[in-house]
């Protein structure tokens, strides 16, 4: 780098819906083993991947991620973060390489290894003709895309007598974290960013596991549903092995004054605006088609719920995620989804990094906004509607929480960052 100032800066992309001890341990990785100077984290939003609201809002849990350890949290905006793999994924690289300090990219996956990560990320963007005619293929057979996916690499693989095998193959495509890993590396080479992808194998729990394990690691979504399960408080006692000391005391305030939501929170809402849309108005919204706008007519009158919906609207063709990710455009009115993310927008920041942020300011290609009412002067007209959009979303995830915790509501521009002091295991030698 141009500057003796920054010498390692490593990015994370990460939702910590909730912050876990999974979380702490890559930024202790990120800190000790790869010895960086600053950590970047680009946060999803008031909005997660799987198509749905965020546990906790965006500035609570940034201040968690603080607390781990994080120097500097930037927000990935809704048209990213409750987009599928590839945008979500396309969306948060852009940013750590649109502000023009990041050197490291570390992201935890069951692989463990970049070689073949990177080598997969290659085929992808190449795209041979072998692969695509086999993708077109399982498609046409009705399967869904990541296991028609799945199954071209694997036979394209075969093709080219790759040395890779079909157990690697398959274990390869078969775990969101790894998929999401193979997105992050198309996108660094797709970008020809100097950014250095590093991951982390992850250990404990598997993405999807909804059982608090003894012992193990936890998944968010185990935390997520042991907390929709438990009937007090005073159950979340489990907790105190899963989530850092240093957050579990927010989880636990959030808990216990209503601030989170979930899902069924959204229910009525979502139902009133499937009214009023008809289905070639919903054709217009990111990841909903033809068929399945009519399918959501046909099927309206047995709705019951944001969740129970999803489940009954999933077929062979579309997966369940995908669904709820087209339902959540359909509510937050989320046309299109993002590859490019035009600004980076600070959530909250650790004061030692000060520095970073002048160094951004220096040598960012995106403008860095620290308060959101100043963005209609730092932003082009097409960035600032992009940022109308996410700014709508957030106060639309406001004004339920600010209902359900029984206070005023706050516009999103008028939330202030947090900031952090050092944390204790982090003060320089």
């Amino acid at each position: 780098m141009e500057s003796e100032l920054i010498m390692n800066v490593t990015g994370i992309i990460a939702e910590y819906n909730p912050f876990h001890k999974g979380h702490q341990y890559q930024i202790d990785y990120v800190r000790k083993q790869l010895k960086a100077d600053y950590i970047v984290v680009v946060m999803s939003g008031d909005y997660v991947q799987r198509g749905a609201p965020a546990l906790l809002p965006k500035h609570l849990r940034a201040k968690m991620a603080l607390n781990g350890g994080a120097d500097l949290v930037l927000e990935l905006p809704v048209q990213s973060s409750a987009a599928s793999a590839e945008f979500f994924a396309q969306g948060a690289v852009s940013l750590l390489d649109g502000i023009g300090a990041v050197t490291h990219l570390c992201f935890g996956s069951e692989e463990g290894e970049i070689s073949g990560m990177l080598s997969a990320a290659r085929i992808l963007n190449e795209e041979p003709k072998e692969y695509q005619e086999a993708l077109r293929h399982f498609l046409c057979e009705g399967y869904s895309f990541p296991y028609a996916r799945n199954q071209a690499f694997l036979r394209y693989s075969k093709s080219i007598s790759s040395s890779a095998g079909t157990e690697e193959i398959t274990r390869l495509f078969s775990s969101p974290n790894n998929i999401l890993g193979i997105e992050y590396c198309r996108s660094l080479l797709k970008r020809n960013s100097s950014i250095e992808p590093v991951t982390l194998k992850r250990e404990g729990s598997g993405y999807h596991e909804k059982d608090l394990i003894p012992r193990q690691a936890p998944s968010a979504s185990a935390i997520r549903s042991f907390l929709c399960r438990a009937g007090q408080l005073s159950d979340c006692d489990v907790l105190n092995d899963m989530v850092p000391e240093s957050s579990l005391s927010l989880l636990l305030k959030a808990l216990k004054t209503n601030v989170f939501l979930t899902e069924k929170d959204f229910d009525l809402l979502l139902h009133y605006r499937l009214l009023t849309l008809s289905p070639d108005e919903m054709k217009g919204f990111q990841e909903i088609s033809s068929k399945l706008a009519q399918r959501i007519r046909k099927r309206l009158n047995e709705y019951e719920g944001f969740s129970q919906f999803a489940g009954l609207l999933k077929t062979k063709e579309i997966t369940r995620t995908r669904i709820q990710r087209g339902l959540l455009h359909l509510l937050l009115g989320v046309q299109s989804s993002a590859r490019e993310i035009p600004y980076a927008r600070v959530l909250g920041f650790r004061r030692a990094a000060s520095p970073l942020l002048k160094e951004i300011k220096k040598r960012g290609e995106i403008p860095l906004i620290t308060k959101a009412a100043n963005a209609p002067a730092l932003l082009s007209a097409d960035a600032l509607r992009f940022m109308e959009t996410n700014t709508t979303a957030s106060n639309i995830y406001e004004s339920i929480l600010c209902k359900k915790e029984g206070r005023a509501f706050i516009h999103e521009y008028q939330k202030p960052i947090v900031i952090a002091e050092n944390h204790p295991r982090y003060i320089p030698d």
